[in-house]
């Protein structure tokens, strides 16, 4: 049984025809529905790189799992130009699989379901963002993808959430009472080992504070890295002793290098680019004590779930699934600099606060496990292979 998965990613193929990525889409994510299907093809944007140009990537290809190549493109304006030599690579893709699951919203992951409907074959969804929020620059693009996505998961035979009750509100998936052939379910995406997880911490002997922020992909400032570095300014003003770890790369980041030189936070603050092993992440994470996240959009964030499974307090902002995670108290919006450094000063302030997040953070932390996510996972694959099966 072959599956198609459509995603919003992004790989380089090396000249000797494998493909590579930065982070999260290695082969381990996509062993996930292997576990149900006996091949898995990933529709992708793909370019030509060389050996160097991966150097400390993640190979995506592997046994039962390869890649449907689609023309290299960000950008609307890139898509609109390249539309038809876009348009014949998802018609090339979409042959001989089964049956398909799309990831959504993406512009790419849209083009593709389009032309697999036409098959008549089933498919599924997983919706793992709000595209109300992720174009909310692009008043077109919002309005465009807000209703197709609509669309699409009512006339899907399933769709998965990764959050447990706002995205299904907003992009509802009705199914009739005994409907076999229409299916719902709701996953985050992340891969969270039970061995990940760490300890409570005890902030009582605390005299300095370590901020931690996660983002895969600094090429702007949606995830709040200005209201960090300015933030942490502010409360080196104030005497506090804190210092900040900014995880990850992008184009983006020299210009918050300059920032922080330009404010004089350079001695405070650190880039410790890209980090592609999970693990190099959770030891960052466990050296930490506060994990701040002024996300402008987001589905369920897998950094705010890996930060809460190491016992890390953490901030961040009532957008989208996020409430599912954090207390109302903990919740900033991603511009309000003032109200992050107020917050942060009143935890600092109050150890006994920090411990209780801490604690409260791992507990919750439990439900994104990987045995338990791979469990509802599997049922949601097995439908949709029921359903082809069945064609």
């Amino acid at each position: 049984m072959k599956l198609l998965v459509a995603a919003d990613s992004l790989f380089l193929r090396t000249p000797d025809g494998n493909y590579w990525c930065k982070t999260i889409y290695g082969y381990k994510f996509w062993t996930r529905y292997t576990s149900v299907f006996n091949k898995v093809i990933i529709v992708s944007r793909c370019k030509d790189a060389k050996y160097a140009d991966v150097e400390g990537y993640l190979q995506v290809d592997g046994p039962n799992v390869g890649v449907a190549e689609l023309p290299y493109m960000r950008g609307m304006k890139q898509y609109i130009t390249n539309y038809f030599s876009f348009r014949d690579g998802a018609k090339e893709a979409i042959k001989g699989a089964d049956c398909a699951l799309i990831r959504l919203p993406s512009v790419a992951a849209f083009m593709v379901l389009d032309y697999f409907k036409k098959t008549g074959k089933p498919y599924a969804l997983e919706v793992v963002a709000d595209p109300a929020y992720a174009y909310s620059e692009n008043k077109l693009a919002k309005l465009i993808y807000t209703r197709k996505l609509k669309k699409a998961v009512k006339s899907a035979n399933g769709v998965s959430y990764v959050t447990k009750s706002y995205l299904q509100n907003e992009y509802p998936h009705t199914i009739k009472t005994k409907d076999k052939e229409r299916f719902t379910s709701h996953y985050s995406t992340i891969d969270l080992p039970k061995e990940y997880l760490g300890l409570p911490k005890d902030f009582t002997k605390n005299d300095k504070f370590k901020i931690v922020h996660t983002a895969n992909s600094i090429n702007n400032d949606n995830k709040g890295h200005t209201t960090v570095i300015k933030a942490a300014k502010k409360l080196r003003e104030l005497n506090y002793n804190i210092e900040v770890t900014f995880i990850g790369d992008g184009s983006k980041r020299p210009y918050y290098e300059k920032m922080c030189r330009d404010m004089g936070m350079e001695k405070y603050i650190s880039f410790t680019g890209l980090l592609s092993d999970p693990l190099e992440v959770r030891r960052f994470l466990l050296e930490s004590d506060i994990f701040i996240f002024p996300t402008k959009a987001e589905g369920l964030p897998r950094a705010i779930i890996e930060a809460m499974a190491t016992g890390l307090p953490c901030l961040s902002s009532p957008v989208n699934g996020i409430p599912e995670l954090l207390k109302k108290d903990y919740l900033v919006d991603y511009q309000n600099v003032d109200a992050y450094v107020d917050k942060i000063k009143t935890l600092i302030e109050n150890p006994e606060s920090l411990n209780k997040m801490s604690e409260e953070n791992l507990l919750n932390s439990l439900s994104y496990t990987s045995d338990t996510l791979q469990k509802r996972r599997n049922r949601f694959y097995t439908n949709l292979r029921n359903l082809a099966k069945n064609q």
